[in-house]
């Protein structure tokens, strides 16, 4: 009964509640999405649902498996939840003025802090803290970044939903033989809800040549997958390597703009760049296998 619940309220729920809140942002939205006119496009309501298809099915799915968290969260995984908030509040105002490079920088900056209070307070003394913090406030303004360019950088069509659909399978797997089934069920949350897109982007025949993502969806996806990536690293097993490569991989989607990949031209195009985004995940998937000692003893790598 137990894996019944957390199978429905983990994976189907969710898929369900986000697929239908996408359905209808895809009704609204434009009949079409050229690329000179996405940018001008993304500041719309339909817009924002594309951003609550992701933060209102994982916060369904975290209520399903977690209930409702304390306030004042103890947890790396308590701030999860109110992650999925933020990220929706800044998405509805995200091309509003500077409001998105503002919100970039303080999010950033406050986000170590709160996820990593235990680990600064009883860990890290005070220069480390500080210098910890310093570097990990960069590197997630850096992979705010990363997120928000692939998701014009990669193909349009189903291209961009199935590649975020095998990070977050990636880092679930990662998870999972890191020995944090809990944290790996989180992200099992984001793997139905990017296979739902994908799945509804096949099915309406008319997004084909869209793009599915816009800019504005950045902030529920970053702060989700860097909450989960942080979680695995401190608080699990989560190999170094694995997580640097994670973290690395959206940057590939834009090997698309090189004019080596665009000469292929076509679906060969396309498959390069969900290769180039696929690589560093299968290593870093290949990696946790080695170091959790899943065929053989732990080599320490």
């Amino acid at each position: 009964m137990l894996l019944i619940k957390q199978l429905f309220f983990g994976i189907l729920l969710p898929a369900i509640v986000g697929g239908g809140i996408f359905v209808i942002a895809r009704s609204l939205s434009p009949k079409a999405y050229a690329t000179a006119r996405y940018e001008k496009e993304q500041d719309g309501f339909a817009s924002w649902l594309i951003a609550a298809a992701l933060g209102v099915g994982y916060i369904v799915g975290y209520l399903g498996l977690e209930g409702l968290p304390a306030f004042l969260p103890k947890l790396g995984t308590h701030w999860l939840f109110y992650l999925a908030i933020i990220g929706l509040i800044v998405a509805r105002f995200w091309h509003r003025a500077v409001w998105g490079p503002i919100a970039q920088i303080a999010i950033s900056i406050i986000l170590p802090r709160l996820l990593l209070t235990s680990t600064f307070k009883h860990t890290w003394g005070p220069i480390e803290g500080i210098i910890w913090w310093v570097c990990l406030a960069v590197v997630i303004f850096i992979i705010w970044h990363l997120v928000e360019q692939s998701f014009s950088a990669l193909p349009s069509g189903a291209s961009g939903p199935f590649v975020y659909f095998g990070l977050s399978g990636g880092t679930a797997l990662i998870l999972a033989l890191s020995g944090s089934l809990r944290l790996a069920q989180h992200c099992g949350i984001l793997v139905a809800l990017f296979a739902a897109s994908w799945i509804l982007t096949l099915g309406l025949q008319r997004d084909r040549k869209r793009f599915v993502f816009p800019q504005s969806a950045s902030p529920v996806a970053t702060l989700l997958l860097i909450g989960i990536w942080m979680n695995g690293y401190f608080f699990a097993e989560v190999p170094a390597v694995s997580a640097i490569l994670l973290m690395i991989s959206p940057l590939l989607a834009q090997v698309g703009r090189t004019k080596a990949v665009q000469g292929l031209g076509g679906w060969r195009s396309t498959l390069a760049q969900i290769v180039a985004v696929a690589l560093p995940v299968v290593i870093a998937v290949c990696i946790a296998v080695i170091r959790s000692g899943l065929f053989g003893d732990n080599n320490g790598y």
